[in-house]
């Protein structure tokens, strides 16, 4: 066997041991912990969005911060579509323990015309189905990018 052959076999059998001794991660689960009204105004308001982001691997994970893009439902003649609320990156470094779980509080500012529809259910329930997708920036244990996407309801009116 050529000397190149043996080198490019060894390497090869190099990084496959080397992948098979790098822990498998699964993705974080984020969701929507909790809404807090922050301010009102005459066109808009602050919302305060508390994410929980929760670790199900059995070590650490720590990021250098998450992007996020946060939609709630309306109800329309054809059926619920998602209205953009906000989008935005939080750059704080954050650490989620193994099995553990952290809250990340986000203030979203907001129009009461970018809300379209989903207004008419806040007022009328005071909960709104919501969707919430982004990446981590995942740091440890290795550096890689974790997208996420969850959906769920929850309530705007009163502390959570």
């Amino acid at each position: 066997m050529r000397k190149w052959a043996r080198a490019t076999l060894f390497a090869f059998v190099l990084a496959g041991v080397a992948a098979a001794c790098m822990p498998r991660i699964e993705e974080p689960k984020v969701r929507v912990a909790g809404v807090r009204l922050g301010a009102i105004g005459l066109e808009g308001g602050l919302l305060y969005v508390r994410l929980s982001v929760v670790n199900p691997n059995d070590f650490a994970l720590e990021a250098d911060g998450l992007t996020y893009d946060v939609n709630l439902a309306e109800q329309t003649a054809e059926g619920r579509r998602w209205v953009d609320v906000t989008t935005g990156s939080f750059e704080e470094r954050l650490r989620v323990g193994a099995n553990d779980s952290t809250e990340v509080e986000i203030p979203v500012e907001f129009t009461y015309r970018g809300l379209g529809g989903a207004i008419r259910s806040i007022i009328g329930t005071g909960t709104v189905d919501y969707r919430v997708r982004g990446t981590i920036y995942l740091r440890e244990p290795i550096s890689t990018d974790i997208p996420y996407d969850h959906s769920g309801k929850v309530t705007v009116i009163g502390e959570n």
